[in-house]
């Protein structure tokens, strides 16, 4: 309760009455409004698709436990990477705290909406948006796409009905066009429903060069303990709880018997 109490005091804030009833009517009903529309919150403007919760994730206590995270360490990153973007949604807020970006989305329709939002905002140039997928290699894949809960798309072996082909990388084949420095800190968050691991080990040469990273990592699909043994696996990491579904791991140093690449 109350957690839907602070989206309320959110939409009211902004006099976004057709978002409360949004709200009220995907709770009951899993439908949402009927015609595209462009919602202005704490986070930014963000265009929200018909028949969608995009206006939930708009919404800035939307993962308040991952939000509030972020806050506290604001001072301490100054670059942000955000593998499973969806809409753009913390790529739109922490760019306007001057911090770079860079935004990770598979989902074609999703893809375009990160660029209408970073548009909306005036962010276009601020935000590097990439439409890939992270995993453990390069490959093409195909996606189940959810058009209600448009952040819940996910690989499914065989193509079909309300599928498409995507295109999934390692993070560490885009890391020489990336211009990210040793002394850069880096805040990066994973939340690829379910591959998580995979997008650990393809980010292998990123984990072991650079000093400064911290990882928020959703752990509801992946399994906990398979995403901390694969980071385990690359360097000494401390690790905490963010919220239920999330937890957060912080680079402390390489492993002493692994040369520093």
């Amino acid at each position: 309760m109350l957690t839907y109490f602070w989206y309320l005091f959110e939409y009211l804030k902004h006099g976004d009455f057709r978002s409360v009833v949004a709200a009220v009517n995907y709770l009951l009903f899993g439908k949402s409004h009927k015609k595209d529309r462009m919602v202005k919150t704490s986070t930014g403007k963000f265009f929200c698709r018909k028949n969608t919760n995009d206006f939930q994730f708009a919404n800035f206590r939307y993962e308040w436990g991952v939000k509030k995270f972020i806050l506290d360490r604001l001072t301490d990153v100054n670059v942000f990477i955000d593998g499973g973007a969806c809409t753009g949604e913390y790529c739109v807020w922490l760019s306007q705290q001057n911090i770079r970006c860079i935004a990770f989305e598979p989902v074609q329709n999703n893809f375009e909406i990160i660029l209408k939002n970073l548009e909306l905002n005036g962010l276009s140039e601020h935000v590097k948006a990439l439409p890939f997928g992270l995993g453990d290699r390069n490959m093409q894949v195909s996606f189940a796409f959810d058009p209600v809960n448009t952040g819940a798309s996910h690989i499914k072996p065989n193509a079909g009905a309300g599928q498409f082909s995507s295109e999934i990388r390692t993070f560490d084949s885009f890391l020489p066009d990336m211009n990210i420095r040793t002394d850069d800190h880096i805040l990066f968050k994973l939340d690829v429903e379910g591959m998580e691991a995979e997008a650990i080990i393809g980010a292998t040469d990123f984990i072991g060069k650079f000093p400064n990273i911290q990882f928020i990592l959703e752990v509801k699909h992946s399994g906990r303990q398979k995403v901390i043994e694969a980071l385990n696996a690359l360097a000494v990491f401390e690790f905490g709880d963010v919220d239920e579904y999330n937890i957060y791991a912080k680079k402390i140093k390489n492993h002493p018997n692994k040369m520093k690449l």
